[in-house]
């Protein structure tokens, strides 16, 4: 309602009325607006893929089902899309209850737990009607944007309308569909709605579970997620998949078994392996931009640390019970303060310039960005005391915070010395608004000779609240409240009731690369979840 239709109400029925309690929907994802260059950077090395796909076999299934429906109902003489976009949800509602049935839900199961599961035992659930509308309605299905769709899409197991299977990947649907007649009478499958008990279907989820691929479905996926990058015709997107995947192999030959954390590490080294599988080009360019992944990772997570440290301070301060506003210059002093108390080398510096310095110096004979892997100045160890900090004593994060600034500058002045290409270029600096690694180092440098407080009037001041502000203010048409800290006459104020949550690190897709090169036997998965290959005698 706009205010000129509240102004009418009251000119038409004047008086007072009581009305409700104004309601204000809070939101606040991505508060500072770093996001999307971290999506930009995981897109270019990692295309294809999100942090959902874990398993081979849905691939196949979806490949399946799409073949399926439309070599049943054209055996049945129909040719309606709908009947066929049908019989594809009735396949899938048949995996997912099957597997529910066996104790394996799929994400997203309430919608089926809240329909088609509540079907009394030995009864049959007809798949048609008001239940079967409300489930298809309320699911998630495997194709949802949010789900394997896109990747589905991207690594050509279907084409961009969902109607056609790619030739390459017959092989897989066919050896599923030998599978599938054994375990599934065929009326479960065609066009004309059937009523099913639990007992038809148990042996679908057993006998072809999401967790163990054939071996004719690993190599197909093998094919479209690794090798069809080294074909003539492939794509920038497939060949820079392949190179990613590629040195990905050639850092866990070097490593041995590791961790995620150890395999990060190794890709802010920006070193490349001695054993490369793959064609140099492709693998430096992967190497390079995962090495700036890894410390945008880091930039972010400071940036955002210290929007909470911010709101933290701004919550502390209240004069009889109402909070007081805070100027620029004591929420510097008291960063400069915390940082101080908590880093000997910040303590020791005079200036911006001293304390870059410094934290370079720690470089040593080992140099950036290889330094950023060492103790001190690591960027996954920086990482993990940020979000410690965060929730166990945030007085630390203005220290962390510094130390990861200038760990970041280092790594992006090292680094952007390395050739890359125009169009790899503008994926790290192309977003000037997204307060990308070359501008902060800029920023930076800007303030090298002026007193290290000064570094705390351009953090708080231009990256946590002209970021927040602006990114507010650029979402906010939708209604929802983004602000959380506004600007009143003697200084700044939290404008919400409750402080931020904690933030995290984006989630940068390398376990769902290690647990689908896991599930096609690129890679192997060992007992105490850790990540190696087989190395050659």
């Amino acid at each position: 309602m706009k205010l000129a239709d509240i102004d009418k109400l009251f000119d038409d029925a004047g008086g007072l009325r009581v009305v409700a309690a104004l309601e204000v929907r809070e939101s606040g994802v991505d508060p500072i607006g770093l996001r999307q260059i971290n999506l930009d950077l995981m897109d270019n090395v990692a295309s294809g893929i999100n942090n959902v796909t874990q398993h081979v076999r849905y691939y196949t299934f979806v490949a399946w089902s799409a073949w399926k429906a439309s070599t049943q109902a054209a055996m049945e003489g129909v040719d309606d899309p709908q009947v066929i976009a049908d019989l594809m949800e009735r396949y899938e509602a048949l995996y997912a209850w099957s597997h529910l049935l066996d104790g394996r839900p799929f994400r997203g199961a309430t919608a089926l737990r809240q329909t088609i599961a509540r079907t009394p035992e030995g009864q049959a659930f007809r798949f048609e009607g008001e239940v079967w509308e409300k489930y298809k309605r309320t699911r998630t299905n495997i194709m949802a944007p949010t789900e394997y769709g896109p990747s589905i899409k991207s690594l050509r197991y279907l084409s961009l309308d969902e109607a056609i299977v790619t030739k390459q990947v017959m092989p897989a649907v066919m050896d599923f569909e030998a599978r599938v007649q054994e375990v599934l009478s065929p009326h479960l499958l065609a066009v004309a709605p059937p009523s099913i008990k639990a007992s038809e279907i148990e042996g679908f989820a057993t006998r072809l579970s999401v967790e163990d691929p054939s071996d004719v479905e690993r190599a197909v996926f093998r094919l479209m997620f690794h090798e069809i990058g080294s074909d003539e015709l492939a794509s920038p997107a497939m060949r820079r998949r392949k190179g990613t995947i590629d040195y990905l192999i050639g850092v866990l030959k070097e490593l041995g078994p590791s961790t995620q954390d150890d395999i990060r590490k190794r890709f802010v080294a920006n070193r490349l392996p001695a054993d490369i599988g793959g064609a140099a080009e492709h693998v430096t360019h992967s190497a390079i931009m995962l090495a700036y992944l890894q410390a945008r990772q880091l930039q972010r997570l400071a940036t955002e640390a210290m929007l909470l440290w911010t709101e933290r301070v701004l919550t502390e301060e209240s004069v009889g019970g109402a909070a007081r506003s805070i100027p620029t210059e004591e929420l510097v002093g008291r960063a400069d303060a915390a940082a101080a108390s908590l880093d000997d080398l910040y303590r020791a510096s005079v200036t911006v310039g001293d304390y870059l310095a410094s934290i370079v110096s720690m470089g040593g004979d080992t140099g950036w960005p290889e330094s950023a892997a060492q103790p001190g100045t690591a960027v996954v160890d920086l990482m993990v005391s940020l979000r410690e900090a965060q929730q166990k004593d945030p007085t630390q994060i203005p220290g962390l915070a510094a130390r990861s600034f200038a760990v970041v500058k280092a790594v992006n002045d090292a680094l952007k010395l390395t050739d890359l290409p125009q169009t790899s270029q503008r994926v790290i600096d192309g977003r000037p608004d997204r307060l990308p690694m070359s501008l902060m180092s800029a920023r930076l440098e800007a303030i090298s000779e002026r007193p290290r407080a000064s570094m705390w009037a351009e953090i708080i001041q231009g990256w946590v609240i002209g970021q927040h502000v602006h990114w507010s203010a650029v979402r906010g048409g939708d209604g929802n409240q983004r602000l959380r800290i506004a600007l009143e006459e003697a200084g700044w104020m939290r404008v919400r009731k409750r402080a931020t949550g904690n933030f995290v690190p984006t989630a940068d897709r390398l376990y769902t690369m290690l647990a689908l090169g896991a599930s096609c036997g690129l890679i192997q998965r060992t007992d105490d979840g850790r990540f190696g290959v087989e190395r050659q005698p």
